[in-house]
């Protein structure tokens, strides 16, 4: 009897010792896929650069961070155009304050202390001058900007918001006045309309009083569009929502603002279709400082906006890229430091026609100061009328050019 209790107890041992050996190997396979499934949430979550959703039709991106350290794309430097002490008089500046490149590769760069216009060939070799200072037709004082149509007439606009037309020649077309403030640093959309910021500093100071406007040739209103951030007084919200416009080939409007974390993209139509923000190394104050200014030879006590720069320059490539040139570092302007160099604080930020953070790529070493910037296509051009009173050029290079 003892024997064959015995048998049987080893016999169970042996037959429980086989069950736990073959459950060894699915749990083992099951700890195994979970682990997979762990870590593929972490990377998943770890890989997430961006945040979006769509609401009442606008897609509305929040960046995180760029989605490769690797650069997307990058600038290569092609010629510096121009200079103050220039021993040919034709590219010799004064001071260069806007250029526009039309379809054909024609460079129009806008002097405003010669108070003239030259033209250069794609190889920027000079072909002519035209305009000059006065009030007469083809005349003007204080010019502001040079843009170019879609039918390659020439664009100048002035400080009292007068547009004076050309011919892709020089020769003088027609002229048109917009009220004083509005229509201010305009891009041209297609032949007949400009878009411009239109807020009025002497409007209501609500969302109705709106920070762009479209207006045709006649310099009447077609559309008012964009809402402002507001602050306390309309004079206050007009000088925090100024910005920097690009139209690209389709007429679609694109906005970096200035002093705001916000990018936005508008149809021709001027209808919101992608508002983009980022996070930012920094924090966006809106404050004023006690200044003075003579005013008919009284001085008058004056607050003087102190903003923090966000966003300095706005373009689309061949690919349709956004391309913002964007401060990495918070800077006041009353506070510049003795050793200040320009690309210590700006980078261009590269973003998909989605809005998605591809990548930044540093500012370009040639260019030590620079008052504006413009892009058109492939090329961008930062014209210094400062020190050296140039245009750089650059092109856009592909990662895979």
């Amino acid at each position: 009897m003892n024997d064959l209790i015995s048998q049987s107890i080893t016999k169970t041992r042996s037959a429980d010792h086989r069950l736990r050996k073959s459950l060894v190997v699915p749990v083992l396979l099951g700890c195994a896929v979970l682990s997979l499934a762990i870590l593929a949430s972490l990377s998943c979550r770890k890989e997430r650069t961006y945040t979006s959703e769509v609401r009442d039709g606008v897609r509305y991106v929040h960046n995180l961070k760029p989605a490769s350290e690797k650069p997307v794309a990058g600038l290569a430097f092609v010629r510096k155009i121009g200079e103050l002490e220039a021993k040919d008089p034709n590219y010799q500046f004064v001071r260069p304050i806007s250029v526009a490149e039309d379809k054909g590769g024609n460079l129009f760069v806008l002097d405003d202390k010669d108070g003239c216009i030259k033209k250069y060939d794609p190889d920027r070799k000079f072909l002519l001058q035209f305009g000059r200072k006065g009030q007469g037709p083809g005349e003007f004082a204080y010019p502001m900007a040079v843009s170019v149509c879609a039918n390659g007439q020439v664009v100048v606009s002035t400080m009292s918001s007068d547009f004076h037309v050309f011919d892709n020649d020089g020769v003088y077309k027609d002229h048109f006045r917009l009220p004083q403030y509005r229509g201010l640093g305009p891009a041209m959309l297609g032949s007949d309309r400009i878009v411009g910021y239109s807020f009025q500093n002497s409007g209501e100071n609500n969302r109705d009083n709106h920070v762009l406007a479209i207006f045709d040739f006649q310099g009447r209103v077609q559309h008012e569009f964009g809402e402002p951030y507001l602050l306390d007084t309309a004079r206050n919200t007009w000088s925090a929502n100024f910005l920097i416009l690009a139209v690209d080939a389709e007429e679609n409007i694109f906005v970096a603002f200035s002093t705001l974390n916000r990018i936005e993209k508008y149809s021709p139509a001027g209808k919101l279709i992608l508002s983009i923000d980022r996070t930012l190394p920094f924090e966006i104050a809106h404050r004023f400082e006690k200044s003075s200014m003579d005013i008919g030879g009284k001085v008058v006590a004056i607050d003087q906006p102190a903003f923090t720069p966000v966003n300095r320059g706005i373009g689309i490539d061949s690919r349709g890229r956004i391309w913002v040139l964007s401060f990495q570092k918070a800077i006041s302007r009353s506070e510049m430091p003795k050793d200040y160099k320009i690309g210590d604080y700006l980078a261009f930020e590269i973003y998909s026609p989605e809005g998605v953070l591809l990548s930044r790529i540093p500012f370009p070493q040639e260019v030590v100061k620079f008052d504006t910037m413009s892009m058109r296509g492939d090329h961008i051009f930062f014209v210094d009328p400062f020190d050296q009173a140039c245009i750089h050029e650059y092109a856009v290079v592909d990662q895979n050019d």
